[in-house]
Formats: structure tokens, sequence, C-alpha cells
């Protein structure tokens, strides 16, 4: 799965006085994917492309718009050199996997098909060939509503903007205290949907060759409508490198939400239901409310010894088992993400 990711950047410093440094700059990048297996106008649902509604031109779009500007300014308030004010601010892109590209180019229903035989068949047409023959070309047909994975045609990578205010200040010579808060907002950020689910009609079952009544089973659409916002606040402590030891103590206290959190996982769904996914929009599976770290470098006899320590709260999970257990008997659906993993277990997997 060939994708070719050029990018280029410029940066420049400004610095008006001596306590203030400005840093900005620009960087584009492109991720450009490769053509389909099966041309557009050959593969198996190419009759649905450019009728109204259908979501897919058949390719699997390119983001070459993908600008960044970033800024960074540092301020030292009293022009004393023991206190800091950083302000950092940009947009960020990311990348989509080849995974997510695997499926669409090749399972569109024209490249694999599944042939099934057995002897309780015989008398309706479709004997088995005697072992060890295989099944006779004259016995394969065309696909019978097989499931098909396209991408959206708006399809856009994910794009995240992101600001952060820090300060810190010196208590004594190599040991300061700061803090800083950061907040970032996600769009574009890639879900997998049904969009051939009954819920909808089930609008692509037929209108295929070569009747009319052949169709698309499940429709499984890459789009990039979700979205996601992070809020950390960060209180901490550092002690430089200086008597042969160092120190660094932080805790973070966040919140992360998120409607989807399935953008590298193009074999399941994680909605309640396709047509109302304002219920998805919760504590994304990356919550953390509170997570502590320390670590420390001590050198002894010129051998270094290093040791951490990392704490976290339970992330969250949602009630039962599947997504469709959120779905109450009054057809009210629960958020997602409204419980708590078992802290014991949630810590093991964090040891993992």
């Amino acid at each position: 799965i060939p994708q070719i990711e050029p990018s280029f950047f410029i940066q420049d410093k400004w610095q008006p006085t001596s306590t203030l440094t400005v840093q900005y700059g620009l960087r584009w990048e492109a991720q450009i994917q490769p053509d389909m297996i099966t041309p557009p106008s050959e593969v198996f649902y190419a009759p649905f492309i450019g009728q109204p509604g259908f979501p897919s031109d058949g390719t699997i779009p390119s983001d070459k718009k993908m600008w960044q500007p970033r800024l960074g300014i540092s301020w030292d308030p009293a022009g004393d050199g023991r206190q800091v004010v950083r302000l950092n601010a940009g947009l960020f892109y990311s990348r989509i996997p080849g995974l997510t590209l695997a499926s669409s180019r090749s399972t569109n229903g024209s490249r694999g098909q599944s042939l099934f035989r057995a002897s309780f068949f015989n008398g309706f047409g479709v004997t088995p060939p005697a072992w060890p023959n295989l099944i006779p070309a004259s016995q394969i047909s065309s696909p019978d509503h097989p499931d098909v994975y396209v991408f959206s045609e708006d399809f856009e990578n994910p794009r995240t903007g992101s600001v952060s205010l820090s300060y810190e200040r010196q208590l004594v010579e190599n040991v300061s205290v700061f803090a800083s808060f950061t907040h970032t907002k996600t769009v574009h950020v890639t879900r997998f949907i049904n969009r051939n689910d009954p819920v909808f009609g089930s609008p692509w079952s037929t209108g295929l060759p070569p009747n009319g009544t052949n169709g698309v089973g499940v429709l499984t659409v890459v789009e990039s409508s979700a979205k996601a916002k992070y809020d950390g606040l960060t209180v901490g402590l550092t002690k430089k490198y200086s008597d042969n030891w160092q120190l660094q103590a932080n805790y973070t206290l966040s919140r992360d939400f998120s409607d989807d959190d399935n953008e590298r996982d193009p074999f399941s769904f994680r909605y309640a239901v396709a047509n109302n996914l304002a219920p998805e929009y919760n504590y994304s599976d990356r919550d953390q409310r509170h997570r502590f770290n320390a670590w420390a470098l001590v050198t002894a006899a010129g051998i270094e010894f290093n040791t951490r320590v990392s704490a976290r709260s339970a992330q969250p999970k949602s009630v039962g088992n599947t997504p469709q257990d959120r779905i109450q008997p009054d057809g009210s659906i629960i958020k997602r993400n409204t419980l708590r993993k078992d802290p014991t277990r949630s810590q093991e997997e964090a040891l993992h």
C-alpha cells in the first residue's frame, strides 16, 4: 500500500527585547494515497457512483492542503532569568495508516468472492465437486450483495488545533516548579460507518445488474466526520542534573472527549445506531482524569541508576458488552463511556 508524503517547513525567530522571544513557522504536508486496484469504472458498485447520496467516487482522496502554522512565545516578566512564561499554538495534521486503506482496495465486491459447497446442497444445482477437484469456473457467478468498503469522496486527514500556556519559576539553583494548561480540538477524525444500514432504509441494497435486484450488503464508509477535544492541567517540579542526580515529578488533571475512537480498526463499528451519533460524544477511550509521573537519575561510582513511577486513574468503559447494549427499551441511548474500568485491572493494563 504505497503512500507518498512530501512536506516542507520554514521557521524564523524574532527577539524584540532581551526578555521576549517569538518563534514562528509554517509547515506543509501532503499524503498522496494510492490508486484503487480495480478502477472505479470497473468496480462492482460502479453504477452507484455519481448517484445522489452515494458517498464515494470509487477512489481514496489524497489530502494536499495540510497547511500548519506554528507560533511560540517565551517571556521573562522580571528579566532576572528566574521565571518564564511560554505560549505555544499551532495546527497539526495526522497521517492515515495504510491499514485503513486496505479494505477499500480489496473488499470492493469485485476482487474476492466466498463460494461454499456442501453435500446437503445436492439436488439444488450446487453439488460440490469430487475431492480434490475445485469448483468449476462455470459455477462462479457474480457476487450477491457483497460487503463493500469505500472512502467518502470528501475525506480529509484529521486536523488538531492546539494551544498551551505554561509558567515556570526557579525556587533555588537547579530546582524549579512549573504549571501548564493545554487545550486541543480535533476535527475530521476517521470514522467507519455503514451507510447501507437498515436505519437509512438500506438504499444501496438494490439497483445493480443483472436485473436490478442485486446490490451491496454492508457498505462500510471511511469518513472524516468524528471529532475530539482535550483539556489538561499539569503541575510539576524539576531538579536539573547536578551533584550526580536529577529528578522530575508531575501531576496532570485532564478531560478527553470524542465521539469515535476507532480510527485504526476498520473491522468494527463503535456506535449504537448509525443515524444518531450524538450519544457517542462523551469521554474518549483515552481519558485519564488523573495521572502522576516521576523519574530520577542518579550517578554513583560511574554507574547510572534510573527509576520511574507512573500511576493513573481508570479509563472509561461503556454499559454492556456491545454498543447496542446501550439502547434502552424506550429507544433512548445511554452515552458511550459513562462507566470506569476496574482500577486494579486498569493498573495492570497500564503496567503491560
